[in-house]
């Protein structure tokens, strides 16, 4: 599914009519465009639907407004790495959702990692990134094992500057924006700063730094 036009894979989610949210928040006519044609939301108003705390939406439209939206979402996800972008997506019950729409989501979060990892993102852009995308399985393992698979120079060194930068912030009692809260939000990253294949990748390409600030944790 490289590639995949995320346009064409939701274009026939039913729309909702006006959405029933918080009236102190948004006017009657950001709540009835939020319910229309997607491509009519202005983007302001798309970035703030999905960074909004889900209480303030009803839980039956809110699925359908999501998937909707979600070709822009995505799309403003990766323009800014915004670390609350995501986080609606077990209220949206993402697992319930087409086959085909899980998927193409997936997929366009792997292109995105992949792109701020070889590409020379910044170490928060590449952490949001990837606790961004956790909150399609409520799992950060997932992505922590693709970041696994990714090869090559410009990965390793991308790969690299994330270790380093996780193992100084959990060394500083940081821990991962996980919004579903799991019981210890940093245990999955702990486990692969831990892992043979991080290990074998950093000391091929001498991460000195990185595995130094590994070993202190």
């Amino acid at each position: 599914m490289q590639g995949v036009d995320l346009r064409r894979v939701f274009a026939r989610v039913p729309r909702v009519g006006k959405v029933d949210g918080c009236t102190h928040c948004y006017s009657e006519s950001d709540l009835k465009l939020l319910g229309g044609d997607p491509a009519k939301v202005p983007d302001d108003l798309v970035g703030a639907f999905a960074r909004e705390v889900t209480d303030q939406w009803s839980e039956h439209q809110y699925g359908l407004v999501w998937r909707g939206l979600a070709p822009r979402i995505l799309d403003q996800l990766e323009a800014v790495p915004d670390e609350r972008m995501l986080h609606g997506l077990p209220f949206a019950h993402f697992s319930t959702w087409p086959q085909e729409e899980q998927a193409a989501v997936r997929q366009r979060l792997r292109e995105m990692l992949t792109r701020a990892v070889t590409g020379g993102a910044d170490r928060y852009a590449m952490e949001s990134l990837i606790c961004n995308a956790a909150h399609a399985d409520c799992d950060l393992k997932p992505w922590l094992r693709f970041l696994d698979t990714l090869t090559g120079p410009d990965a390793d060194a991308g790969i690299a500057s994330l270790a380093r930068h996780w193992a100084d912030e959990l060394a500083a009692g940081e821990e991962p924006q996980l919004w579903w809260y799991p019981e210890d939000p940093a245990a999955p990253v702990r486990e692969w700063l831990h892992s043979d294949s991080l290990h074998k990748r950093l000391s091929r390409m001498g991460a000195r730094e990185a595995l130094i600030a590994i070993e202190r944790l």
